[in-house]
């Protein structure tokens, strides 16, 4: 019995190892690169229904580096006005996928797959529903350049069609 028992617990803690070695680096270096404070200026859409003169993402390591949760404020005059969104990235090993779910302010949920197209640009697809069971689909585009991050946000169609919505150029201010 104690040799069954052995055996079970081995090869248990066998496949374990095995799936956490199938996160790709491309994986774990995209989670390395996002974390800190990152601002982005928000002149080119700012609006009376949008007064914010920037956004704020911060991303940090979640329990044991497998994961990182982020969050984004609006700014005016330097200083937060609300937390808009909030960020969990990690890699679904029964999926094969790294996976980004957020959490509106609102209500409204997003939960998506994120994949390594060429150029080192990260594309995440993502269906969003909303607190009256409406759901959209969006994309983002995203790449680190030096120590900026560029993000551009797309729309999808019913068919699939992508259609650009904004493009920010973030900048790292606090890199732990």
């Amino acid at each position: 019995m104690r040799t069954i028992i052995t055996t079970i617990s081995v090869i248990f803690f066998i496949n374990l190892s095995i799936a956490q070695q199938e996160v790709p680096e491309w994986f774990t270096q995209n989670m390395e690169k996002s974390i800190g404070t990152w601002i982005t200026n928000n002149d080119v859409y700012k609006n009376q229904n949008e007064p914010f003169d920037q956004y704020e993402m911060e991303w940090v390591w979640g329990v044991g580096k497998q994961s990182i949760t982020g969050k984004l404020y609006g700014i005016i005059a330097g200083k937060r006005q609300g937390l808009f969104w909030e960020f969990r990235q990690y890699w679904d090993v029964k999926k094969h996928q790294a996976m980004v779910v957020q959490y509106g302010g609102d209500g409204t949920i997003g939960i998506g797959a994120m994949i390594m197209k060429k150029g080192q640009v990260f594309e995440l697809t993502q269906a969003f529903v909303s607190t009256k069971g409406e759901t959209t689909i969006h994309g983002h585009r995203s790449t680190f350049e030096k120590s900026k991050l560029i993000t551009t946000s797309y729309n999808i169609s019913e068919k699939g069609k992508w259609k650009k919505d904004r493009t920010y150029e973030w900048n790292n201010i606090q890199k732990p």
